[in-house]
């Protein structure tokens, strides 16, 4: 689903094609710049049931607030995803190297461990276990 008339944005693109790889069941995932205008998107059939479509901008929006909101990204060595759980869906953002975001939901049938490894893969990071960090 393209929201304007200029020219596909090849990078968002080929990152909304990783995510239709990685997660089969049904979804939306968007690319939003950082005042959360929608650069590509992507909706596949049956979310449309659990989300209201006509509310994408305003979630792309709220979600790309939390990120500027007091450097709430930067805290902690660095905010690498985060998932949100809501009463039907997960949705995952993740604020990408060219300072874009990542933002994919599901219904809460998928198991979150899928979705974070998704963001693994999409922004070439790993979440060790807490231990790992700790023994170092």
């Amino acid at each position: 689903m393209k929201m304007d008339a200029r020219a596909i944005d090849n990078k968002a693109q080929e990152i909304l094609n990783r995510v239709q790889q990685n997660i089969s069941s049904p979804k939306l995932a968007m690319v939003v710049d950082k005042d959360g205008k929608i650069l590509e998107c992507i909706i596949t059939d049956g979310i449309g049931k659990i989300v209201d479509l006509t509310e994408l901008t305003y979630i792309a929006k709220m979600i790309a607030i939390r990120y500027d909101v007091a450097g709430y990204h930067t805290i902690l060595n660095g905010l690498q995803m985060d998932v949100s759980v809501f009463k039907h869906v997960f949705a995952l953002s993740i604020l990408m190297k060219d300072d874009n975001l990542l933002i994919v939901i599901v219904p809460k049938t998928v198991d979150v461990y899928d979705i974070i490894h998704t963001g693994e893969d999409i922004n070439n990071f790993s979440i060790s276990p807490l231990s790992d960090f700790i023994n170092k």
